[in-house]
């Protein structure tokens, strides 16, 4: 399930639109009753601007809860309609004189999630979340403050989110945290995250907006980076098969010159520490003729010093070993 699938059945659930008919008991004047009928059975051009003035008019009736229950349903309309740019506006509108109404916030944020003016989102969503804490509501602040590159908004509310919702609803978020824990070489913290990730794409199914090979190619590359994780984390811990066990499912689902050249690295040095040399050696050499990856040269260097141990401290050869191992 997309994120904002997430947001759309929490907003379901979530939303309480006030009934609009008058109760037996509610104390307004004549002229107020008026205005309010006016306000909201005016054209729909206009019923926007017209209960926005009612309420501005008479801020203390007792109406204008009932106001504000005819614009939410004009809203709600601009929504079933994927009207967002209305939706964002008219909420806007609404805010600035009541600027803690919680399904304003909660629809305004939504539009403007899907209008991805992620500034606008997390001023809303996050409103919204003191009041009533949802772990839509959180992934959506999530992917926000990833795309506004807010770690630790990231970290805050992509934990909450990740808390309460199953791996398959969750795997964006649980992949942008290994990436984040990753970057900044805490791989512990990154590690979990990333099995979370792997069994997210695995149980998730397709969108149905993305075609079926794309699909596949964004699976392969998240599972691949996650089992890149997984694979340092336990090199950095001199676990060296399961190190090796993870890079093997990177070779296998990547084409990337970066994480393959990693993942020969490591497998090179797994090997090499298992004492298994002709293994580490072939390693290295696949690693070093991954263009442009920053663990080829180190691969290349790893190599000539075991090539080296087995032929007389010679390199004579090694050009003719390293084009039959990767040919």
């Amino acid at each position: 399930m997309s994120v904002r699938s997430l947001w759309k059945n929490a907003f379901a659930a979530f939303l309480i639109l006030a009934v609009c008919q008058i109760a037996v008991v509610a104390q307004y004047t004549t002229e107020e009753y008026a205005a309010y009928e006016s306000a909201i059975n005016a054209d729909p051009a206009e019923r926007e601007d017209t209960i926005v003035e009612f309420i501005t008019t008479n801020p203390r009736s007792t109406l204008v809860e009932y106001a504000i229950g005819s614009y939410l349903q004009l809203m709600q309309e601009y929504q079933n309609q994927g009207q967002s740019q209305n939706v964002f506006s008219a909420g806007e509108k609404l805010l600035t004189l009541k600027p803690d109404e919680l399904n304003t916030l909660y629809m305004t944020a939504y539009a403007a999630y899907v209008l991805q003016q992620y500034e606008k989102v997390t001023t809303y969503a996050e409103q919204v979340y003191t009041q009533q804490p949802d772990a839509g509501i959180a992934s959506i602040l999530a992917m926000s403050h990833l795309q506004l590159n807010n770690e630790e908004k990231v970290i805050e509310y992509g934990g909450k989110a990740c808390a309460e919702l199953d791996p398959k609803d969750c795997y964006e978020i649980m992949s942008a945290l290994a990436k984040i824990y990753a970057g900044r070489k805490n791989w512990t913290e990154a590690a979990p995250y990333a099995e979370k990730t792997i069994e997210g794409f695995d149980a998730a199914q397709k969108p149905p907006q993305v075609s079926e090979s794309r699909w596949v190619e964004v699976m392969n590359k998240e599972k691949a980076t996650a089992y890149t994780i997984l694979g340092r984390e336990a090199a950095e811990g001199k676990n060296w098969t399961t190190a090796i066990s993870h890079y093997s499912e990177v070779l296998t689902l990547s084409d990337d010159p970066a994480l393959k050249g990693e993942a020969y690295f490591y497998t090179g040095m797994g090997r090499w520490e298992q004492k298994q040399l002709d293994p580490a050696m072939e390693a290295f050499a696949q690693g070093s003729v991954q263009r442009g990856a920053p663990h080829a040269k180190n691969c290349r260097q790893y190599l000539e010093t075991l090539y080296k141990s087995g032929h007389n401290d010679s390199l004579a050869g090694l050009e003719e070993f390293v084009e039959r191992v990767t040919r």
